[in-house]
């Protein structure tokens, strides 16, 4: 059953990516295509990365304004994380300002133990939620999702609203994105939603860029907002993503940026984050 279950989400995945690129026929932009995949493919030989892609998306339309590099990458992703709070605090259980002890930064949890990225420093210790989201605390986002939700069940049905399909239950381990595949083009779409959206994570998500680990992505021409995913892949691999949007305040673009390299370092915010901000200043010299 498993096996079934994992064959329709790509094959759903597949005809809704092949109907888009229909719609691209008419909506790309061949100049903004031609640079934006310069970018993508400098970047890729930078960090000697395996694939990459990029999506390019008018937020009001949803418009595919270029897509680059690999296509259709389907695979878990640390993206993910931004739906896991989302959907934690539209609970009303969670709020952005409510405070969280990450401790050390090394949670044992059960057979399982969660480490944040700084806990070799000794941790965050108290911060709040809205700060564990931006500097992408593992520990954070598990008691956050713990707090709001009861039981896997409940929490995967929530992410299920938002498009994205379980595959493997784990309140620990869904919450950072393990167990759920999904496309670049399915997240890209789901932060475009945000965008749109009068949501509170539209805080947390400005808060990443200007004050977490997404800073990389800062542009001096505009206010943007996003989130770094990073995550390691079953076959070893890491995947380094950022989607965000803008400007911030009146979003007219959202843009992902997904690469694969095989090797550490691996940081969506210094790698993904940095062609993000490429694109963003070409997009505003023209």
């Amino acid at each position: 059953m498993r096996n079934t279950i994992i064959l329709l989400i790509s094959i759903a995945t597949f005809i809704a990516c092949t109907k888009q690129k229909v719609k691209q026929v008419s909506t790309i932009d061949s100049t903004l295509q031609v640079r934006v995949d310069s970018i993508l493919q400098n970047k890729l030989s930078e960090l000697d990365a395996t694939v990459g892609q990029v999506i390019v998306m008018e937020a009001q339309t949803g418009e595919i304004k270029a897509s680059v590099g690999s296509d259709s990458i389907l695979q878990e992703s640390g993206l993910v994380r931004t739906a896991s709070l989302l959907a934690a605090l539209e609970t009303k259980a969670v709020k952005l300002s409510d405070t969280i002890d990450v401790g050390n930064g090394i949670l044992a949890i059960g057979k399982d133990t969660l480490c944040d990225h700084n806990w070799h420093r000794g941790g965050y210790g108290k911060i709040t939620v809205e700060q564990g989201f931006g500097l992408a605390s593992n520990i954070a986002n598990y008691k956050i999702v713990k707090k709001a939700f009861e039981n896997e069940q409940a929490f995967t049905e929530a992410l299920v609203k938002y498009g994205y399909q379980v595959k493997d239950t784990s309140l620990v381990y869904n919450p950072l994105g393990y167990g759920i595949l999904a496309t670049p083009l399915q997240n890209l779409t789901f932060f475009n939603y945000i965008a749109k959206s009068k949501t509170a994570i539209k805080e947390a998500l400005e808060y990443s860029v200007s004050n977490g680990l997404a800073k990389p992505a800062q542009s001096d021409k505009v206010k943007v907002a996003g989130a770094t995913g990073t995550i390691q892949l079953p076959n070893g691999e890491y995947a380094v993503e950022f989607c965000g949007y803008f400007p911030a305040d009146n979003p007219k673009y959202s843009v992902i940026v997904t690469i694969n390299k095989t090797e550490l370092p691996a940081s969506g915010g210094l790698m993904a984050g940095d062609v993000f901000r490429q694109i963003v200043d070409i997009m505003n010299e023209r």
